[in-house]
C-alpha cells in the first residue's frame, strides 16, 4: 500500500531495498514480527554518517603526487597512524582531526562531465553518527559542525594539492542529515546500510539466524546494503535477494505442478 493509498499486488515476491529497521519497523510492523527477531532488530547499528562535498574547479587538481592527476578515484590518508586516529575519533564520537577522504575526479573519469579545462571534484569522509537531529556536536549534527568537517576536508585537499582551495568556483555540501533528507534510507549519512563491524557481517547480518535475503515475512526479501555482504559490494545484497526470489517461487511452481501431476495420476489410477 504506496502513501497515497493504493494498493499493488505482488503475487510472487516484494524485494524490499531499505535499511533492516525501516523495513521491519516501519513498513511491516513489529507485531508482524517474531519476538526475537524483534529484540535481535532493536540492537541493529548503522556505520558511521558523512559528510560529501562536490566542487566545481576552475582547473584540474593540482596533486602533489602527478600519478593522482590520472585516477577517477582517490584515497587521501598520511599514513596507516593516520587511519587509526581517524578510527579512533570516530569510535569515541569526536570529529577527525585528519579526516580520511574518498575523492571522485568526474571530470578526469568522464570528460563530458565539466567544460574542458575544468574539473568536477567530489569528496567524501565519514563522522560519528549523532543521536538526533539538530544541536551543538558533540553526537549531533547542526550547520556549524558540518561546516567544521568541510574546512578539515578543504585543509587536507589543499595540503596535498596546493592551490585547490583558489581553484574552487562553487561548491554544494551535504551533511549527514541532508542525506537522510534526501534518502530515507541513509540514516544520518550512513551509506554502508549498517556498522562492517564483525559482530554485524556475515552470519550476524542483519541478526543472527537471517544472514540471508530471507525474512520472517513469507515472500519478503531483503535487498539492501542492511543485508550480507553489505553496502562494500556494490550490488551483492540485490542479486542475492533476487536470486532466492526466483528461487523460492521455482519452487513453489515446482510443487504446485507436481501436486497436480500427482493428483491427476491418482486419478487416472481411480480409471
Amino acid at each position: 500500500v504506496t502513501a497515497d493509498g493504493r494498493r499493488l499486488p505482488a503475487r510472487r515476491a516484494v524485494v524490499a531495498d531499505v535499511g533492516a529497521p525501516q523495513l521491519y519497523f516501519e513498513l511491516v510492523g513489529r507485531e508482524r514480527l517474531p519476538s526475537r527477531f524483534a529484540e535481535d532488530m532493536e540492537r541493529f547499528q548503522y556505520d558511521t554518517a558523512t559528510v560529501k562535498v562536490d566542487w566545481a574547479l576552475s582547473e584540474p587538481m593540482p596533486w602533489k603526487a602527478t600519478e593522482a592527476s590520472r585516477a577517477g578515484t582517490v584515497h587521501v590518508a598520511d599514513s596507516l597512524d593516520a587511519l587509526s586516529r581517524y578510527n579512533l575519533d570516530l569510535v569515541t564520537g569526536r570529529i577527525p582531526e585528519e579526516p580520511f577522504l574518498v575523492v571522485g575526479q568526474m571530470t578526469t573519469a568522464d570528460p563530458r562531465r565539466s567544460p574542458s579545462g575544468t574539473e568536477s571534484l567530489w569528496a567524501y569522509t565519514h563522522v560519528p553518527q549523532p543521536r538526533s537531529k539538530g544541536g551543538p556536536f558533540p553526537g549531533e549534527w547542526d550547520a556549524d559542525a558540518r561546516d567544521e568537517v568541510v574546512a578539515r576536508m578543504e585543509a587536507k585537499l589543499e595540503k596535498v594539492a596546493p592551490g585547490f582551495t583558489r581553484r574552487v568556483v562553487e561548491r554544494s555540501v551535504l551533511g549527514p542529515h541532508d542525506m537522510e533528507d534526501l534518502d530515507a534510507n541513509l540514516v544520518a549519512g550512513a551509506i554502508n546500510g549498517g556498522t562492517a563491524q564483525i559482530y554485524q557481517q556475515l552470519i550476524f547480518r542483519p541478526v543472527p539466524g537471517f544472514a540471508r535475503a530471507e525474512t520472517p515475512i513469507p515472500r519478503l526479501f531483503l535487498a539492501s546494503a542492511s543485508a550480507h555482504p553489505g553496502g562494500g559490494v556494490h550490488g551483492g545484497p540485490g542479486s542475492n535477494a533476487a536470486r532466492a526470489a526466483l528461487s523460492r517461487h521455482r519452487l513453489r511452481r515446482g510443487a504446485l505442478i507436481g501436486g497436480i501431476a500427482s493428483l491427476a495420476a491418482s486419478w487416472a489410477g481411480k480409471d
